[in-house]
């Protein structure tokens, strides 16, 4: 674990130093006269490469006396900036560049195309932020079902059968963690059912498995305790005991 930690440090050092020199050498090229809009561009791609492959700047995370509730924050979201304020500006960027003499053609076509994607960014943000929640008691869980409309549904822990980690391939060929919920459909007789939860919470995924694992492991504990504890998970103020 320490190991994994500490090449994912030396990873973010290197995207810091090549994200900082690429904006240090957009200025000064800046300054010798290259035109605005490669400095935006390129400006966007160092925002891109600092930021990696997911950011949270901060947990969504609320706490009540008997209850938390986890949802998507889209301002404590690094690629929430990025696709919906730096991808805007890339394609828009793109687009001039493309309308300016010497400059290839193709860069108007795909400034035109980033800026048609830019008002389904911003809405499927805003409906994730809007419907996906997911609600701990110390007795149940408030999960987002499988769809597009995320509708909330109440699970007990009689009904939740497994909690367990699940990577998933994502678009970019990477590995990303999820975490799985199997439990008992509403009709006994129907086959259990899986939801998967990550992205559409702001909740780093490890600590979210953690916390669920310690909501669903938990016995006779006193609900305060344990809603201190998987508060506290969620936060990543520490880790799970083994």
């Amino acid at each position: 674990m320490s190991d994994t930690k500490g090449r994912g440090r030396s990873w973010q050092l290197l995207r810091y130093i090549a994200g900082f020199a690429l904006c240090l050498l957009t200025v000064v090229a800046a300054r010798a006269g290259m035109p605005w809009y490669w400095s935006v561009i390129v400006f966007c791609a160092a925002f891109l490469i600092i930021l990696g492959r997911r950011r949270i700047f901060r947990p969504g995370v609320e706490r009540t006396a008997d209850e938390i509730s986890c949802r998507y924050i889209p301002w404590f979201e690094g690629n929430a900036y990025y696709v919906n304020l730096a991808l805007p500006l890339t394609g828009a960027a793109m687009l001039v560049a493309g309308l300016a003499p010497g400059n290839p053609v193709w860069l108007r076509f795909g400034g035109g195309i980033l800026l048609l994607f830019t008002p389904i960014f911003l809405d499927s943000a805003i409906r994730l932020w809007r419907k996906s929640i997911l609600r701990i008691t110390p007795s149940t869980l408030t999960v987002p079902s499988a769809g597009p409309k995320f509708a909330p549904m109440e699970l007990t822990r009689e009904r939740v059968q497994a909690v367990a980690p699940k990577w998933v391939a994502e678009v970019s060929g990477a590995k990303a963690l999820r975490v799985e919920i199997s439990y008992h459909a509403a009709d006994l007789t129907e086959p259990s059912e899986t939801v998967l939860l990550g992205p559409q919470l702001t909740v780093e995924p490890q600590n979210l498995l953690d916390a669920l694992l310690e909501w669903k492991d938990a016995t006779a504990d006193d609900p305060h305790e344990l809603m201190d504890r998987i508060e506290q998970l969620l936060l990543g103020r520490f880790s799970a005991q083994v």
